[in-house]
């Protein structure tokens, strides 16, 4: 872990790191009760709230009584818009407001002798001999930041046949009208589910997570990173079915839902389609990482959506959406595909089966927590400050509040003698003022005082006193 991690923008609780482990016994012995020791505080992982109503409905003939989970939802300059698949071709919808979707004339694509329709045109891409409808399977849409306007809009789609697999990429400069790209993004790649890319703002780099089938017959998620979004490098595996003691062994990793935690510094998340092959169902777990490389699923065998139940009845088989947007102040929204339909039911099925799109809410910041059920203590590692004011993202029960003392740190500051960590005179516990409720964005005040600028460049630590408190996020 960079030491320069912490201590700029937005950190979130994925794991413990940032967080010092203190020590519980003295070096010569001696009795003590330690320091910096974290006590009465876990990781808590918090489910959305998911709206049954669909959001997006299979409601034109063009898309056959199906709209698929391969779906990209992205906020686009205050217009959110939408990249759904069908049992025929790619389609198009957007929206004001997250909430309420429209599917646009488009006019480019003629359908039954009309072309009013949302059908998207991506030109010069390969066919899909599997695919009856003659189209790519599995696309994923971002918006590069650094890309001229001619390609600011990139997707990844899939190519298989009975000898071939390979990942495909286009570009666009309105996400409407698409050209493909002359060569395969990657070759012989066993990829046939949505594969997401990004560009990722930290290492100047795209990345590339795609459905892979592992050694042992089990699927998986492997990762690519390149400086050319024209070609990508072998993948490695970043989380493989069955890698995990705990899981059934009739699981595996069907596709991976990635995206960077929005806003936060050096957090990735993953909302994985897990499959169970003996019920034939699919659901939604989560995964954290600090790198986008090492992944934990803080659930473990818990999904994070299970089965969702509509006004149609039970549906069984949800897939996370591609995208995390903001819907709404403090609010995020993400999406999820459901079917009645189990994985393997015949398509003659799926007129008879309803599916669609429908939203899951939570708070800003909201996937995890540091949480006390009651009194929490925790030392942060020491950092240079350079900050004017630290805030947090804070919610705690009647009665509950959140205190924050910050100590400087000495040269010999490594966690184990607490010899090198002193009081701040006028930043103490006892300095702070208390908060309570539940605050997005809530400065931290010692004296009626938020402002820390005159501490800048000094090493610090910060410690934090809870009681029935959700800490999800701290901004500096």
């Amino acid at each position: 872990m960079r030491r320069d991690w912490f201590g700029r923008g937005k950190w979130v609780f994925v794991d413990w790191m940032g967080i010092n482990p203190g020590y519980g016994t003295a070096w010569d012995g001696a009795n003590s009760e330690g320091w910096c020791v974290p006590e009465g505080i876990a990781i808590k992982v918090h489910p959305p709230s998911v709206d049954p109503s669909m959001v997006i409905r299979p409601d034109q003939p063009w898309e056959e009584n199906n709209v698929r989970g391969y779906t990209t939802f992205l906020e686009d300059g205050g217009r959110y818009r939408c990249w759904y698949e069908t049992d025929g071709p790619l389609c198009y919808a957007e929206s004001d407001d997250g909430i309420s979707w429209r599917k646009p004339n488009l006019g480019q694509v003629e359908w039954d002798g009309s072309t009013q329709n949302n059908i998207v045109t991506i030109s010069g891409l390969a066919k899909n001999p599997f695919d009856e409808a003659g189209v790519p399977h599995g696309h994923n849409v971002f918006v590069d930041p650094v890309a001229p306007d001619s390609e600011r809009y990139k997707m990844v789609s899939c190519f298989w046949t009975k000898t071939e697999r390979k990942v495909l990429g286009a570009m666009s400069p309105d996400g409407l009208q698409w050209t493909a790209l002359p060569q395969p993004l990657m070759e012989k790649q066993h990829a046939d589910t949505q594969n997401i890319a990004a560009y990722d703002e930290q290492l100047g780099k795209y990345v590339l997570y795609t459905r892979q089938s592992g050694p042992m017959q089990r699927r998986g998620v492997n990762r690519t990173v390149s400086s050319d979004f024209r070609h990508f490098p072998d993948s490695e595996p970043v989380l493989m079915g069955a890698s995990n003691p705990l899981d059934p062994p009739d699981s595996d990793i069907y596709c991976n839902g990635y995206s960077r935690w929005p806003g936060a510094t050096d957090a990735y998340l993953m909302r994985l389609s897990m499959y169970e092959h003996t019920p034939d169902t699919m659901n939604v777990h989560l995964a954290t990482s600090r790198d986008g490389v090492f992944w934990h699923r803080p659930l473990i065998r818990t999904p994070w959506i299970d089965c969702v139940e509509g006004p149609e009845g039970l549906f069984q088989t949800v897939y996370a959406c591609a995208g995390v947007v903001p819907t709404a102040p403090g609010e995020w929204s993400t999406y999820a595909y459901i079917t009645k339909r189990l994985h393997n039911q015949p398509k003659a099925d799926r007129a008879t089966s309803p599916s669609g799109i429908v939203r899951a809410t939570l708070r800003e910041d909201g996937f995890t927590s540091l949480s006390s059920r009651g009194r929490g203590t925790f030392w942060t590692i020491p950092f240079e400050l350079d900050s004017d004011v630290i805030s947090v993202n804070v919610r705690t029960l009647y009665s509950g509040f959140l205190r924050c003392q910050i100590l400087s740190s000495g040269a010999g500051d490594t966690g184990g003698d607490p010899r090198f960590i002193e009081d701040i005179e006028g930043y103490t516990l006892d300095d702070s003022q208390a908060i309570s409720g539940d605050h997005i964005d809530s400065p931290l005040n010692w004296n009626g005082k938020s402002d820390v600028s005159h501490l800048r460049g000094q090493t610090v630590r910060l410690r934090f006193d809870l009681y029935k408190a959700d800490l999800y996020a701290i901004r500096f």
